[in-house]
């Protein structure tokens, strides 16, 4: 049985003008229906992996910044909007051949946030069973966007991953693994295979190979009293894919395969329902998953359509997987308007007690 016990997940960014008001808000809202809480992602992090971009990459003495985003009134931005705006992009300087990064930056704000959970733990605001989520990004994530060749990415791509699984040891330092979630961001893993021999350069080799080596690699670093998931994801940037899912066959197949190569435990795999995808077509392949005790969490909750939207989409869902699944909404939602927050958690809610 999956520990991950509870109807729904909420897939990690919330908006807050910092940690403490987005987990007092889901823990106020939500906290009796999610096995786990993140600290909303508040900051600079709302903008997922351009927080690498801009505090890790720029800057860093080995490497060149050949493009960063686009001014606005003549101001520096750190952050592109859209996918039509031009992005960070960097170069490993003439003749490096070693790069190594202190830090990262997830387990310092992980610290920090977790002691403001166990003091809303305290105080009731939270469910005392509820865990503390961290979602990181893998390799590919948060890597192979920023750079523009294959030998820059394998270069930056071996000290990325070292510098993650010192991340994850120094969370392990202050929050205890009986209390941890740690939820494995893949949305260019996803991209990347679909585009797979469709982009300007790739790196030598298989992209799906290279997800599970990163996936087993980095997740055997991480102790099994930790919950452990993978949110599978085809972009989020102002609310739109990068690319439409046709179907959920390729987050089938990736979540069958982690679960062959993965020594430790997976608990739990999030697959996203665009909210147009109420079609047989679109979860034919969930009859095709085998994830063990693993339990599935589906992204149909929508805030535009609401309750009636996401039970037409689990009525769609229940043809081909009844197996007590989980729901979610697509993507994190940090970058919503906050005052929109209430009423989707809200949906979540009353969505969760309909399958209950």
């Amino acid at each position: 049985m999956s520990r991950m016990n509870k109807p729904v997940l909420l897939v990690g960014s919330v908006p807050g003008d910092n940690a403490e008001e987005a987990m007092l808000l889901c823990g106020r809202e939500i906290g009796g229906l999610a096995t786990s809480i993140s600290d909303g992602e508040t900051g600079n992090r709302h903008q997922w992996v351009q927080f690498l971009a801009a505090n890790i990459y720029h800057g860093h003495e080995a490497m060149e910044t050949i493009q960063r985003p686009q001014t606005a009134n003549g101001e520096d931005k750190w952050h592109n909007e859209s996918y039509q705006e031009k992005g960070w992009l960097f170069k490993v300087k003439d003749g490096v051949t070693d790069v190594s990064f202190s830090s990262l930056g997830y387990a310092a704000a992980a610290k920090k946030s977790y002691s403001e959970f166990v003091k809303l733990k305290v105080a009731g605001e939270i469910p005392a069973d509820v865990r503390f989520q961290v979602s990181l990004p893998l390799t590919e994530s948060g890597t192979r966007i920023f750079f523009t060749n294959d030998a820059d990415f394998q270069v930056v791509k071996g000290a990325f991953e070292d510098a993650m699984a010192r991340e994850i040891d120094s969370m392990l330092e202050t929050i205890p693994a009986s209390d941890l979630v740690i939820q494995w961001d893949l949305a260019l893993e996803v991209l990347y295979i679909v585009l797979e021999g469709k982009t300007p350069w790739a790196p030598q080799g298989s992209t799906f190979e290279r997800y599970l080596v990163s996936l087993s690699n980095l997740s055997s670093r991480i102790p099994d009293e930790v919950i452990l998931g993978c949110h599978f994801c085809f972009g989020d940037l102002g609310h739109k894919h990068l690319l439409e899912p046709p179907d959920l066959a390729l987050p089938v197949q990736m979540a069958n395969a982690a679960t062959k190569a993965v020594t430790r435990r997976i608990d739990y795999f999030h697959m996203p329902v665009p909210m147009n995808r109420t079609d047989d077509e679109y979860f034919a392949p969930l009859a095709k998953l085998e994830i063990g005790d693993a339990r599935l969490f589906l992204g149909l909750i929508h805030y535009t359509d609401g309750i009636a939207g996401a039970m037409q989409r689990v009525s769609a869902a229940n043809k081909y997987y009844p197996a007590g699944y989980g729901i979610a909404t697509e993507c994190g939602f940090g970058r919503r308007p906050k005052d929109t927050i209430p009423g989707l958690l809200k949906i979540h809610s009353e969505v969760a007690k309909m399958l209950s």
